[in-house]
């Protein structure tokens, strides 16, 4: 009979976790070592030498965070917040659209994912928005405002002082949310309250900057990763931002984006809008400086050799942008016409404004009719290509045609040319910046009044009844007279929006030479009435 036997049991050995801390003897014998110091037990019986090899940190790392923003075929991220559905739905395409840029559709929707300041702005700038929109369409011309907003702000404003607090080092979130506040204030109309978020913006740009040319401090810098998302997304904001602050007489630290030097090809239009807008401010600076010396008649040979420079580099600018748009025509690639457009309208103005901002006469514009004949007709198909019978935005955050047009109705003195921008001014939009189309409008109109009065309609006004210098118009040109709102509306009250094109009374300011380029100023303060 035959038995089976038992197979003998599986001789295991007990399991232990391994311990990588351990010296560095027991670690090439590959024993267990139990970490005693300044000598192991194993070391210390076999009499052998025990060194303990220190511990390398891993190294600090600055990591930013990128979420990638929902599409129209995916349920929405945000789920129950309407003011971040309605921002990513409704207006972030639309501001990128403005300037070729996806600030608005990329960066601020991932930074919105991640970091509470962002996001409750955004809620805000959803709800205020909408307000206007609504204030537009109410025959009142305003509407009782959402307290959503205000309660989204303050929210935005807490959570970024406490990150602030907590990350001091950090810049691309501070900076988004300069710009964010920025946007707020200037649908809200609140002029001064914009440029200050602006110039908190700057001074943390220059900062930056500061930090990463000068040699090395104790002030940790920016990690290279921030600082490229901050020069390719944040700093082309700030650059047009700045070409605004100019003009409207606000002191900017001049910020430049990074772009190859002049003379090489365009590598697309928001290439050619980063160079128009460095080189817009550099003139536009330049103009600020030289029309008072022009009209102390004080201009020297540097200012016209410095002019003569910079008219040579806006004519480089508009043949590269020729030879872009016929090399994308060779290759097959479509142009975005209206950019195009927007691009060669603020290109007329600066080029015009360039070369007569030497001469004390208001006659010299006349000489350049025909370039405020190709602004006008720039602007037309601006209008025209974004449906110019359709109602105008509420906002834009970059520079479109308002105050080109503003210009060619001051400085142009043909009847027609100047009644066509006129009316172009309609179509603007509602705030460009921190102008006002309302405003802008009254007030070109009542130029035209005052300097054709004495004309048949044919002639062109002489220089002693022409207007000098008058800025572009914006909220804070407004005059609050008692009966102006209805009965329990005050002005300013944060539980009302008023809408942009909102009647209203305007103060303005003329200059006059009635005596002549030699004699003294003449000031005649109007109130202009809806």
């Amino acid at each position: 009979m035959a038995f089976a036997l038992a197979p003998a049991p599986k001789r295991t050995r007990e399991s232990a976790s391994k311990v990588r801390t351990g010296c560095s003897t027991c670690k090439s014998r590959r024993v267990k070592c139990d970490e005693a110091k300044p000598i192991c037990r194993r070391c210390e019986i076999g009499a052998r030498s025990c060194e303990y090899k220190a511990a390398i940190a891993p190294p600090n790392r600055n990591v930013i965070t990128v979420y990638m923003p929902p599409t129209r075929s995916q349920p929405t991220f945000f789920l129950n917040e309407r003011g971040l559905d309605f921002f990513h739905l409704n207006l972030a395409a639309k501001l990128d659209a403005q300037s070729d840029s996806s600030f608005w559709s990329k960066l601020v929707l991932q930074l919105s994912h991640s970091e509470p300041s962002v996001r409750h702005a955004v809620s805000a700038i959803s709800v205020i928005y909408q307000d206007v929109e609504s204030s537009l369409r109410e025959p009142a011309g305003y509407v009782e405002a959402n307290p959503e907003a205000q309660r989204e702000w303050l929210k935005a404003v807490r959570t970024l002082s406490a990150r602030i607090q907590t990350q001091p080092d950090s810049n691309l979130v501070p900076l988004v949310c300069c710009l964010l506040f920025t946007c707020i204030e200037l649908l809200k109309g609140n002029v001064e309250s914009s440029l200050l978020h602006a110039q908190n913006g700057f001074n943390i740009l220059g900062t930056i900057r500061c930090t990463n040319d000068t040699a090395p401090s104790s002030r940790p810098s920016p990690s290279p990763t921030e600082v490229k998302v901050i020069e390719d997304h944040v700093v082309p904001m700030f650059s047009r931002l700045n070409v605004l602050c100019s003009l409207a007489n606000q002191d900017t630290p001049s910020i430049h984006t990074q772009t190859p030097r002049e003379g090489c090809p365009h590598d697309d239009l928001t290439d050619s809008r980063r160079r128009l807008f460095n080189l817009s401010d550099t003139c536009i600076r330049f103009i600020r400086d030289t029309i008072p010396k022009a009209g102390r008649f004080k201009i020297d040979m540097e200012d016209l050799v410095t002019q003569v420079k910079l008219q040579g580099r806006l004519e480089s600018w508009r043949g590269e942008l020729d030879e872009l748009t016929q090399r994308a025509s060779k290759d097959g690639i479509t142009v975005q016409q209206d950019l195009v457009h927007v691009l060669l309208v603020n290109y007329k103005v600066i080029y015009i404004w360039l070369r007569v901002c030497t001469e004390a006469a208001e006659t010299a514009p006349d000489s350049y009719h025909t370039d405020f004949q190709e602004l006008v007709h720039y602007a037309e198909k601006v209008t025209h290509l974004r449906g110019g019978a359709a109602t105008p935005q509420p906002l834009s955050f970059d520079i479109q045609i308002l105050g080109p047009l503003f210009f060619a109705v001051l400085k142009c003195r043909y009847p027609t040319t100047r009644r066509r921008a006129l009316e172009l001014l309609k179509l603007a939009p509602r705030r460009e910046g921190v102008w006002n189309a309302n405003h802008a409008y009254l007030t070109a109109k009542r130029v035209i009044e005052l300097e054709e009065r004495h004309l048949n309609g044919r002639e062109l006004p002489d220089e002693v009844s022409r207007l000098h210098g008058l800025p572009l118009p914006d909220d804070k040109c407004r005059i609050h007279v008692p009966g102006e709102v209805p009965l329990g509306v005050r002005n300013f009250d944060p539980s009302i929006m008023f809408s942009p094109a909102y009647p209203v009374r305007l103060e303005a300011v003329f200059h006059t030479k009635p005596w002549g380029l030699l004699g003294d100023w003449q000031m005649m303060t109007e109130y202009i009435n809806p």
